[in-house]
């Protein structure tokens, strides 16, 4: 019998992290048509490009993953706010340091399957976004990390054209070798660039689609990014952005609160959201704050 990808990915966790697998094979398991539509060509994208063996290397870097969250939640329990890292440790330690940047890009990735707090995201770019962008859109993702996104968006339309730009190079690194296993290299391609360079006025008004997801908690002002997104959406584009609420970790240095601090951001740089949803994970017994994932789609006005 064919096993398909998302078991692939679940088993590797069941063998490495049983405790976390239980909720994300129920999560998989109550939206399987959706989780597939990620899981089955990530995993043909990923053994191609990795070997077998990425399959474990993946399951151990969700498993780190969700235990920094779980820790850096503890801390912000405790301490009433967050408590990232100075920007120069987060760009040495992290982003720049590609022990820990490929465990975090696969636990990056997994997540929008396994977390009942991020499957709506899943669901609201694949068929708010990625199916609804014009005929022949050029796409921008911003902060493209891994490029699964933009990769899942080229194989499902097939007239779009994609530019992933992100300032960690073993991120791109990663998306480039599942680009290559992807096919799609003649229509996305993913580069080591600051995409919040207000310098650069190349691609002002020329993107139909611009995909910032999970990137606003990550600046110390989130409110250039918008305006850089209102800046480069084209008249008639579509905007998927999504961002952390109430949910540290070591490289978040942004603190929202409240969904409506992303939403005044947006409308204040000439943005308007036409759908919003906000997803919360668990919440434990006499916790003071409750960590969300939030997205919108958002239109230039």
């Amino acid at each position: 019998m064919t096993i398909n990808g998302a078991d692939m990915f679940l088993q590797a966790l069941e063998q490495k992290a049983r405790i976390m697998a239980l909720g994300a094979r129920a999560n998989v398991e109550d939206n399987r048509e959706l989780c597939s539509w990620l899981l089955d060509p990530l995993a043909v994208w990923a053994q191609s490009a990795y070997g077998d063996a990425v399959f474990e290397f993946a399951a151990r870097g969700y498993a780190q993953y969700c235990y920094g969250v779980a820790r850096s939640q503890k801390v912000y329990e405790k301490l009433g706010a967050y408590s990232p890292e100075s920007m120069p440790e987060i760009m040495s330690a992290v982003y720049e340091n590609e022990g820990e940047m490929l465990p975090y890009m696969w636990a990056a990735i997994l997540i929008y399957a396994f977390w009942p707090s991020m499957v709506g995201h899943l669901a609201m770019f694949r068929d708010e976004f990625v199916r609804r962008l014009p005929r022949g859109a050029r796409v921008l993702e911003v902060a493209s990390g891994h490029g699964v996104l933009s990769l899942l968006a080229a194989n499902e339309r097939p007239d779009i054209h994609i530019e992933g730009v992100d300032i960690s190079p073993p991120a791109v690194a990663v998306a480039n070798r599942l680009l290559a296993a992807s096919g799609n290299s003649d229509r996305v391609s993913f580069s080591v660039k600051d995409a919040m360079d207000l310098n650069d006025r190349s691609g002002e008004k020329n993107y139909q689609g611009i995909i910032s997801a999970m990137l606003a908690e990550h600046l110390p002002n989130p409110e250039p990014l918008f305006q850089t997104i209102s800046r480069r959406a084209s008249p008639d584009g579509l905007v998927f952005f999504s961002t952390a609420i109430e949910s540290p970790q070591r490289d978040h240095v942004f603190e929202f609160n409240w969904e409506s601090q992303p939403l005044r951001m947006a409308e204040a740089a000439g943005l308007r959201a036409t759908r919003l949803i906000s997803d919360a994970g668990n919440l434990a017994v006499g916790s003071r704050f409750l960590p969300r994932a939030t997205a919108m789609i958002l239109k230039p006005r």
